[in-house]
């Protein structure tokens, strides 16, 4: 034991368990406390003395930071020493296999049980950023699946040397290339952002079995990261929306930490327990004929959540929320099963779509046959209910099996349309009547701080009478949004609402996305 090295005087070096870019990991004994330990060995090479003090006082500066975080799934740091010119990092010692290791020697991962490992990931790093610590290297490797059935975050706030850039002064790379975002690479500053792409890096990795751009060397993985798309998923499942939005390259249009948390835990709870044996656990919502208050009430309380019990069905995976249609469109037949089963006559079809819901007093469609619909959009049929539509390339479209209702979400969360059943406000069956009822309901429970009303307008929708209501409130997190709901009815009796929710600055942009989902809608 004579030759072995103590590090403060108490932590005896025992055996090298790790080794990496940034540094070793020991297995040590804590003299003091009589426990065993790891120790992170932080190691720079390439930079001077003078650079090497100042990252190693950064080094601490985070690690000490990273030592407040009380999370279950964030290794705990016991120590942060400097002693012969680097940092040395005590750690708890996680009886573990990292993910890397379990994929490389067992196989990719199956999609729910890679959920709920990313799902303890998130929580690790939502936790961290909530702090305002970053990880700035997740990654398979740092991943440790533990013996005990936790899922554990390693190696918080030491993976880069500059203060944020992914490359050092002398060019070389810190982190693993294919796992580092696009952004680190061209120069910027890591963000909490940052850490969600590699998080979806990882996730692919799990599910399979190898990252979604690495090319065998640093300079084409790194275009890859830049440039490329990521080769297309085979195992994923359910868990490719919540990859494809985390790996989008532009930060401001990546999945944000709390809708990637409601489709992990969705496609985690999805394998066990079955839904009947959940439903003690978790309330369920009224049912689809409820009140319109409630569908109103909801869109103000969770305009971030999507269901958990729903199925993410992500028909495209490339594109983007707000960039435009290329001009012309595809003409495909959208057609449903209870099109085919329907023995009444189809209403007549109208010449066009009106040119836009804010301006026009009708909006007019085909009702059936052939529906004009843009570039790479995907059909879309609701699996009990029937009903269809068309979805942009980058949008989730999520089914309620408990409230006959789909939402369909822009890459960022920040745009959606709800389709849903619905009972009518007014018995007569005056749409515009019954907006207005629905209006006068609204802000006597006063639901929609800094209501606006903008117009109840009647039109023809589908061949029938149908209204728009069309308003702004405002959100604490979101500042000002802009809504078109329309109510109408369909040949065979059923009420419907089409909820189209976006934020103010965009509604212009945006607006082209409801008409194409009104224009291309089957009942």
């Amino acid at each position: 034991m004579s030759g072995q090295r103590r590090v403060a005087g108490r932590y005896l070096l025992i055996e090298q368990i790790g080794q990496g870019g940034m540094g070793v990991v020991w297995r040590a004994h804590d003299e003091l406390l009589d426990r065993v330990v790891a120790v992170k060995e932080v190691r720079y090479a390439g930079v001077d003395d003078e650079k090497r003090a100042s990252l190693n006082q950064r080094t601490m500066r985070e690690a000490r930071a990273a030592g407040r975080l009380d999370h279950p799934s964030v290794v705990v740091i016991h120590d942060v020493i400097e002693e012969d010119g680097r940092p040395w990092i005590v750690m708890q010692l996680v009886r573990s296999r990292s993910l890397g290791t379990v994929v490389r020697t067992q196989g990719p991962l199956a999609p729910h049980y890679a959920a709920s490992v990313g799902l303890q990931v998130l929580g690790a790093l939502r936790a961290a950023h909530a702090a305002g610590v970053l990880h700035r290297d997740v990654k398979p490797e740092n991943v440790l699946l533990a013996d005990d059935g936790r899922v554990v975050l390693t190696d918080f706030g030491i993976a880069t040397t500059e203060e944020d850039p992914a490359l050092t002064s002398t060019g070389a790379v810190i982190g693993t290339p294919a796992f580092l975002p696009p952004e680190r690479l061209n120069g910027l500053p890591a963000t909490a952002e940052s850490d969600l792409w590699s998080l979806g890096a990882t996730l692919y990795a799990a599910v399979e079995g190898r990252s979604p751009f690495d090319r065998g060397a640093t300079a084409p993985t790194m275009a890859a990261v830049l440039y490329d798309e990521p080769t297309p998923m085979a195992r994923a499942g359910l868990l490719a929306p919540v990859i494809t939005g985390l790996l989008a390259k532009d930060p401001d249009t990546r999945m944000r930490a709390e809708e990637a948390a409601e489709l992990l835990r969705g496609t985690s709870e999805r394998h066990v327990p079955p839904p009947a044996a959940r439903t003690a656990e978790r309330p369920v919502r009224p049912a689809a004929r409820r009140g319109r208050t409630a569908l109103l009430a909801a869109a103000v309380a969770v305009p971030l959540a999507l269901a958990s019990a729903g199925a993410a069905v992500w028909l495209a995976l490339r594109g983007g929320e707000t960039a435009e249609p290329p001009p012309g469109s595809t003409h495909v037949a959208i057609a449903t099963a209870s099109q085919a089963q329907r023995t009444s006559p189809s209403p007549p079809t109208t010449p066009r779509p009106a040119p836009s819901p804010s301006s026009s007093r009708t909006a007019q469609a085909p009702a059936t046959g052939r529906v004009a619909v843009p570039p790479r959009w995907k059909p879309y049929r609701h699996p009990t209910m029937g009903y269809s539509l068309a979805i942009p390339p980058g949008w989730s479209a999520t089914d309620h099996s408990t409230r006959s209702r789909t939402e369909i979400r822009s890459a960022r969360g920040t745009s959606y349309l709800w389709v849903e059943w619905t009972t009518p406000e007014d018995p007569t069956g005056d749409p515009v009547r019954a907006m207005a009822e629905l209006e006068r309901r609204v802000l006597a429970e006063k639901s929609l701080p800094g209501y606006r009303r903008i117009a109840i307008r009647p039109l023809t929708y589908l061949g029938r009478p149908a209204a728009d209501w069309e308003f702004t409130f405002t959100t604490t997190s979101e500042g000002t949004v802009h809504v078109i709901d329309r109510g109408f009815q369909t040949e065979s009796g059923q009420h419907y609402v089409m909820y189209w929710r976006t934020p103010e600055t965009e509604w212009h942009r945006n607006l082209h996305y409801f008409k194409a989902f009104a224009r291309t809608f089957r009942p």
